[in-house]
C-alpha cells in the first residue's frame, strides 16, 4: 500500500512539467530563495574548501540554482527529494560537476548521507520542506538535518507559515483561491497539488512552534525574518546553527 510520502511524491510528478512555470508568476518566489540562500552562505564558519550542503526537498532545483549563485560553482551540492518527476526536471538543467542528487525522503536523511557525503556537511537548506513531512515525523526530522551538518554549521529552513494569524491565513487563501489554483488549471499544472498547497500551509506549524522544534533539536542562535510584497507575514525564513 503506498504512504503517505509516496501518494504525495506521485502528484508532485505530475505536477513537476508545470512547476518552473507556476512559480515564475509568483513575485518575489526566486528572489525570497536567493536571499535565504545567501543567508545561509555568509554563515557558514570560513574554511578552506569550497562547502558542502545539503539542498533538501529541491524539486526543480530552482533552491539548487539558488544555492549554486550564493555558495560558488566549486560548490559540493546534493538536492535530495521524494519526487522522481520533479527530480527528472531538475537534472534536464546544466548543473556544475559538484551539484548532483538523489531520491528521498527528508525523513531518510541518515541513510542516505553515508552513501552520498563523506561527512556531515557545512549547512543545510530546506524550503518548503517541513510542512510536507507528517507532524508525529517532524522533530525526529529536524534532528536528523542537524545531525548532518558539522558543528558550528547552519541550517536554513524557509516556508510559508500563517498559524496564528488570522491576517496571514486570509491573504493565503485569498492567493491561493483567487491566483493560483485558476493559473494551474488553465496550464494543466496538476491544480490538486496547489489544493493541496493551500491546506498545508493552512495547517503548517506556526513559527513559534517551529522555533520549539529547532531548539529540541539543539539548535541555537535562532533567527527568522519574512519577505516583502504580499508574502509579508507569510513566507519565512529561519536560519539556526549547530554549537560546537
Amino acid at each position: 500500500m503506498p504512504t503517505p510520502g509516496t501518494r504525495l511524491a506521485d502528484e508532485f510528478d505530475r505536477a513537476a512539467p508545470r512547476y518552473d512555470l507556476l512559480t515564475a508568476q509568483n513575485p518575489g518566489y526566486h528572489g525570497a530563495l536567493r536571499d535565504a540562500a545567501r543567508q545561509l552562505v555568509a554563515r557558514l564558519p570560513r574554511r578552506e574548501t569550497w562547502p558542502t550542503l545539503w539542498d533538501l526537498g529541491c524539486g526543480s532545483g530552482l533552491s539548487t540554482q539558488a544555492l549554486v549563485e550564493a555558495a560558488g560553482r566549486e560548490a559540493r551540492i546534493v538536492g535530495l527529494d521524494a519526487s522522481a518527476g520533479m527530480l527528472a526536471e531538475a537534472q534536464e538543467k546544466t548543473w556544475p560537476d559538484g551539484v548532483s542528487f538523489v531520491q528521498a525522503l527528508a525523513q531518510d536523511l541518515p541513510d542516505v548521507a553515508r552513501l552520498h557525503l563523506d561527512g556531515p556537511a557545512d549547512g543545510a537548506f530546506g524550503a518548503y520542506l517541513l510542512r510536507n513531512v507528517p507532524v508525529d515525523q517532524r522533530d525526529a526530522t529536524v534532528a536528523a538535518i542537524a545531525d548532518q551538518v558539522r558543528p558550528g554549521g547552519w541550517i536554513a529552513l524557509q516556508d510559508y507559515h500563517v498559524k496564528g494569524s488570522p491576517a496571514a491565513q486570509a491573504v493565503w487563501s485569498a492567493v491561493c483561491w483567487g491566483v493560483v489554483t485558476p493559473l494551474s488549471v488553465a496550464v494543466r499544472g496538476n491544480p490538486s497539488i496547489y489544493r493541496y498547497l493551500w491546506r498545508s500551509v493552512l495547517e503548517n506549524d506556526s513559527t513559534a512552534e517551529l522555533q520549539a522544534r529547532l531548539e529540541r533539536a539543539g539548535l541555537t542562535d535562532v533567527t527568522w525574518s519574512t519577505a516583502g510584497g504580499w508574502q509579508h507575514g507569510i513566507l519565512h525564513t529561519v536560519l539556526a546553527r549547530k554549537p560546537l
